[in-house]
């Protein structure tokens, strides 16, 4: 968010690396603030109470918070000495901070301050690991990452839960009284106060140093107020600087748009990835959460945006799909702005023991392996793994909902963000600790309408999310829970501030698709009246207007034996009003419009009867056929052509279950009859299944009322999958599940798993 200190040449912003300005300048910014007063509260030519909702405050201070965490004495323990011969009590660690603030005053003003941590180590685990996991579910013991024993964490009681609120409330107020913030030099009209908190690396192996700033719980200062400006709000950004050297600006492509460009400029286009993984092993009341937490507000958001945002999922939710899907886009030239991780966070120990980030991705399961299948499995990578993968394919920002995702309790080695941040990742969007889903909806819900649709900056889209979890909170056990700073943001550098900077977007017709928008204009494209662009009359033929749909545990298993085996066949189990065409005829929607297929053609099973075009090499032709961008006839030729989707084609066969298996009849001429189409259909379906095995360009779905012992006797030489479309919590043991014990849940390598994820981890 741009500050007068941004404006004055602070472009860093950071206490002491620039130098005062000149006494005529402060003159002139003196003068400048004079005559804005003068004008009647006036800021850059909008007066306050005109602003449009999405812009930023008319009046920002801003402070700048600065450790040094590779300096020797910038952090160290504090041990309270021992009264009447008490024992020591336990250490508290102190920092040395550098805080300088950007207000009223001509000149920044800078002082030194020794900041302590207002909680030893065991209070993190007592007051916050124990409150955040208050919820509504049964009491469980999770592992510590203490060494020794487990330490049973239950939910407590109400008189429990105020006593960590009041705890909690404390900690927020003694992190900022230790500021020692003059509130005389803020300026009086000032609505908002941004706080910079600072990590600057001298080198990359600052980034193993303990103990760094960021592991105290910063967002929290968002939520009280200054004793003498009651009405001021504090806004809180996490700033990890690493040497430039290591950015991803020169390896960029030169015609790659940032996404502070791409908001600024209504012809370009938001490209968006998505990756979804979930443990299918858990069950009952400690099933999974469903995985539409950030798949349904980012659709939400393309259904309003159309032809201005891409977003495809990676499917199934593999880490090695991951690679050959920002590979595979990165050859035809779709380079994506934002990756989004909804799945699972833990911190384990490495092969030397060491506390490391890891992620929860889908196992990769082979086509041959399809016999006694029954759910997908989860695979663990390693987080610096992951950051390579993005790293390389010039992936600039990344949202993660895992829980743990931003750790940073003890020790910088097991924060998985600030590792993206080294690697060389600019911005992003973690959770400090545990979290639960409900909270992720409402924050991700709100900051991708921030980001994307009104175009405000990664770090301001944070904040408002946190916001909307303020104002809904989560309510657990029957009462609200304040976890809104859990959800924190961190960027690469302070002055990453390009949609407040950037000139005014200019409309489709006056700019290319893929020119440049300038990023340090100081024109805010505030002051140009920027506005969400108007959807393109095209925009229609391209994106359909059906509902956009909730995507559910059995839904995602779904996608992942189709993307694995290619064959699924579908059963309603001959259950009443069951709605399995309609559910299919919704996925290919959505699929359609995540760019996973172009063509859907929709068959009986009696067409693969006919030996003559199968036998000649080609499909017997369809009953119906759907098309991404097809319904527009010539007028389509007007508009941009979407994306080319991954796969090309999706088959769908109807009425598989009376061809295969007809039964018998009374009459004898019938049953040769149905005898003779049943072996035709078997062979021109498995003709036509090794085609479609053999190009790996398609997939088909079955649509049946069958069970799974049904499908491994009449249709398992297809080398495909049974799926059952029923809601999963009804029917997680039916499913058999697989056994806990099983290999493939985690790395072999690994000793004991250390799973700190009570909620989405």
């Amino acid at each position: 968010m741009l500050t007068r200190a941004r404006k004055s040449g602070d472009a860093a912003g950071y206490a002491n690396q620039h130098q005062a300005t000149s006494e005529a300048k402060s003159k002139a910014r003196a003068a400048g603030r004079r005559r804005e007063e003068a004008s009647g509260g006036q800021w850059m030519g909008v007066k306050e109470e005109e602003r449009p909702g999405n812009e930023p405050p008319a009046y920002m201070d801003a402070i700048y918070i600065t450790s040094y965490p590779g300096r020797p004495s910038t952090a160290e323990s504090v041990i309270e000495a021992p009264t009447n011969g008490a024992p020591a009590a336990t250490p508290h660690r102190r920092w040395k901070l550098s805080v300088r603030l950007n207000g009223q005053q001509p000149r920044p003003h800078t002082h030194e301050t020794t900041l302590v941590d207002p909680f030893v180590d065991q209070d993190y685990r007592t007051v916050f690991e124990q409150y955040l996991r208050n919820t509504d579910r049964p009491p469980w013991s999770p592992v510590s990452l203490s060494a020794g024993s487990p330490v049973a964490l239950r939910p407590g009681s109400p008189d429990d839960v105020t006593r960590m609120e009041r705890q909690i409330y404390g900690y927020a107020h003694s992190l900022l009284s230790q500021l020692r913030l003059r509130e005389d030099l803020l300026r009086p009209k000032a609505t908002d106060l941004q706080i910079y908190v600072v990590e600057h690396h001298e080198s990359d192996h600052d980034g193993a140093a303990a103990d760094g700033i960021h592991c105290l719980a910063w967002e929290l200062l968002e939520s009280i107020r200054l004793p003498k400006l009651p009405n001021l709000r504090l806004r809180v950004s996490r700033v990890t600087d690493f040497p430039a050297r290591r950015t991803m600006r020169g390896l960029m492509s030169p015609k790659m748009q940032t996404l502070a460009q791409i908001q600024a400029d209504s012809a370009a286009m938001f490209k968006i990835l998505l990756v979804v993984a979930r443990d299918f092993s858990r069950s009952g009341a400690d099933r999974d959460a469903e995985p539409d937490l950030a798949q349904f507000p980012l659709m939400n958001v393309q259904k309003k945006l159309r032809s201005r945002m891409l977003l495809e999922v990676v499917r199934p939710g593999c880490v090695e799909d991951l690679g050959e899907h920002l590979r595979t886009r990165a050859l035809q030239g779709v380079i994506f702005n934002l990756v989004h991780f909804d799945l699972h966070g833990q911190v384990l120990p490495d092969e030397y023991g060491v506390p490391t980030p890891w992620l929860l991705f889908a196992k990769r399961t082979y086509a041959t392996q399809s016999n006694g299948y029954h759910l997908p499995q989860t695979r663990l990578a390693r987080a610096s793994e992951v950051a390579n993968l993005l790293v390389e394919n010039q992936v600039e920002n990344v949202v993660l909902n895992a829980c743990l995702s931003a750790y940073n309790r003890s020790t910088s080695l097991t924060n998985l963000s600030q590792l993206f941040l080294q690697r060389g990742i600019q911005n992003i969007s973690a959770m400090w600790f545990y979290v639960h889903w409900k909270t992720v909806e409402t924050y991700l819900e709100t900051f991708y309408n921030q980001l994307l649709r009104k175009g405000v900056d990664f770090h301001v889209a944070a904040q408002q999310g946190r916001e909307a979890v303020r104002n809904i909170p989560t309510y657990r056990s029957g009462r609200p829970c304040k976890d809104d700073f859990l959800c924190v943001n961190y960027a690469r550098q302070a002055h990453r501030t390009d949609s407040m900077t950037r000139d005014p977007s200019p409309t489709p017709s006056n700019k290319s698709h893929s020119s440049s928008t300038s990023n340090t204009s100081s024109k805010s494209f505030i002051s140009g009246g920027w506005k969400p662009s108007t959807p393109r009359l095209g925009d229609a033929l391209i994106v359909g207007d059906e509902p956009v749909i909730r995507m559910k545990l059995h839904l995602l298993e779904l996608e992942y034996k189709l993307t694995t085996f290619r064959i699924v066949y579908a059963s309603d189990l001959h259950r009443e009003k069951s709605d399995l065409s309609e559910t299919i005829d919704r996925m290919v929607n959505m699929w359609m419009s995540t760019n996973m297929i172009d063509d859907v053609y929709y068959y009986r099973a009696k067409d693969f009867a006919r030996s003559g075009p199968l036998a000649a090499g080609t499909l017997p032709s369809y009953r119906d056929k759907k098309s991404r961008g097809s319904t527009g006839g010539y007028l389509q030729l007007l508009f941009p052509k979407p994306v080319k989707a991954l796969r090309s084609t999706l088959h769908i066969i109807r009425e598989v279950d009376d061809i295969v298996d007809p039964g018998w009849r009374a009459d004898d001429a019938t049953n040769a009859k149905n005898e003779e189409r049943r072996i035709q259909a078997q062979e021109g379906l498995q003709r036509f299944a090794r085609r479609l095995h053999t190009e790996e360009d398609s997939y088909c779905i079955f649509l049946g009322s069958q069970d799974a012992q049904w499908f491994r006797r009449f249709l398992q030489h297809l080398h495909g999958a049974w799926w059952l479309h029923m809601q999963w919590g009804l029917t997680v043991p039916s499913r058999s599940p697989i056994p806990r014990g099983s290999k493939g849940r985690r790395n072999d390598s690994i000793g004991s798993v250390i799973n700190l994820d009570g909620h989405l981890g």
